[in-house]
């Protein structure tokens, strides 16, 4: 079984294959088999958050031998974690531009975004961190090991989606691997939607509501990027996302992006082997015009819109949440550190895809039970919030350049709520 490698090709496609079957039979209350103008959008968040999966799976496979957290020389497995980054930020970029450039007819609801992404990211994190402390707790044998001020400035800081960093809880070491690390994307998220008022400034977005208090959230984001522990190079990956949506609301352009299926998967495939961190501009460039193609349909020879790719997109949050626990305590309680450290590389593999088909099930229960009843809160929440103090209407100005709008493929209702519901 030596072509079982850890770095090798099969695996993934097994794990990718078993994923979907599971992803087809799991998740019953999906609106795959509903279409819009962004359909391949949903097929590519599902199998982005597998690949991230399966890019640490390989990471446990040193980490539990004591070997440190790395994936290894292989710059395939290294890219499924940072190419598949890139592409889930221009996910977030275009959809939210295409949001502000629509924003420009139909005025934007900030109150109501906010609230749809605090409660769409929120809920299953918090549940995970409160995973997290009960782990923690019984791991330090129910001892505190940190003074209450160290404490809750660490535990403040998950609080704030690990804003500004992924502290230590009560001296637990290397407490975000209890997540394999994903956390440290949720700054980046929540940075990228506190700009965007300052972005629709620029692109002569209308408000519903006075705008001026989300300018200054916006212009306080700028001013304070140092506290964030970000680095800008990353922002980009929204960039391109940006870059997408201005590019498809060009008949022309549209028209002739969409379809090509094999300039898309030639670019991906140079996108994730070809590439190390080192060329991240380069790769962001190929990716955009990959991930472009898609956005105006391009859907790899109707992969990216079948059902099985399009439920997986519906638990895509849960899979990329929830993997590193279950790689966790199939590591430190299923598995006893002597039996980690003796597997071969074939075992470990056998090992990844029999607990696929668990991150499936469990992140299709964490939609069902935790992701999807929150999600239908926002605008309750958004009229809660609304009525403590009733915002002074702003009348819409101006005229828009029709050469922005397109003549067809308008955005439908569903194509809002997947902005608004779905995350990136």
């Amino acid at each position: 079984m030596a072509y079982l490698s850890i770095n090798g090709l099969l695996q993934p496609v097994l794990i990718t294959l078993l994923a979907l079957v599971c992803a087809r039979f799991f998740v019953r209350d999906t609106a795959a088999s509903d279409t819009h103008e962004f359909a391949a959008l949903d097929g590519l968040r599902g199998l982005l958050a597998l690949t991230v999966f399966i890019h640490h799976s390989v990471y446990w496979f040193y980490h539990s031998r004591g070997q440190g957290w790395h994936g290894g020389d292989s710059v395939l497995y290294e890219n499924f974690g940072q190419t598949s980054i890139c592409l889930f930020f221009m996910v977030s970029g275009f959809l939210f531009g295409h949001k502000l450039l629509e924003a420009r007819q139909k005025p934007l609801d900030w109150l109501r975004l906010y609230c749809s992404r605090l409660l769409r990211l929120g809920p299953l994190y918090f549940t995970v961190l409160l995973f997290i402390l009960a782990l923690i707790t019984v791991k330090s044998g129910f001892t505190m090991h940190q003074d209450w001020h160290e404490f809750w400035t660490s535990l403040r800081h998950w609080l704030l989606f690990t804003i500004p960093s992924h502290a230590d809880i009560n001296g637990f070491p290397n407490t975000h691997l209890l997540t394999a690390g994903v956390v440290w994307t949720l700054p980046y998220e929540w940075y990228f939607y506190l700009c965007l008022p300052a972005v629709s400034l620029l692109l002569g977005s209308r408000s519903q509501t006075n705008p001026l208090p989300w300018l200054l959230i916006s212009a306080a984001c700028v001013l304070t990027f140092s506290y964030w522990g970000l680095d800008s190079t990353l922002l980009w990956g929204f960039v391109g996302g940006f870059v997408a949506a201005l590019a498809i609301r060009h008949t022309e352009l549209r028209r002739l992006l969409r379809g090509m299926n094999w300039v898309v998967l030639a670019c991906l495939i140079i996108g994730y082997t070809c590439f190390t961190t080192n060329e991240y501009y380069t790769r962001l460039l190929i990716l955009t015009v990959a991930f472009t193609s898609i956005t105006a349909g391009t859907n790899l020879f109707g992969v990216l819109t079948s059902r099985s790719c399009r439920a997986l997109s519906n638990i895509s949050y849960g899979i990329y949440l929830l993997h590193g626990l279950v790689l966790y305590l199939t590591f430190n309680w299923v598995l006893s550190p002597e039996t980690s450290i003796a597997m071969t590389e074939q075992q470990h593999v056998l090992l990844m895809i029999a607990i696929t088909p668990v991150i499936v099930a469990i992140s299709a229960l964490s939609w069902h039970w935790v992701e999807w009843p929150a999600m239908q809160n926002t605008t309750k929440l958004a009229r809660w919030l609304r009525s403590l103090n009733p915002p002074t209407p702003v009348v819409a100005p101006t005229s828009v350049d029709p050469s922005h709008s397109m003549s067809n493929n308008q955005p439908s209702q569903r194509t809002n709520e997947l902005v608004e519901q779905r995350h990136d």
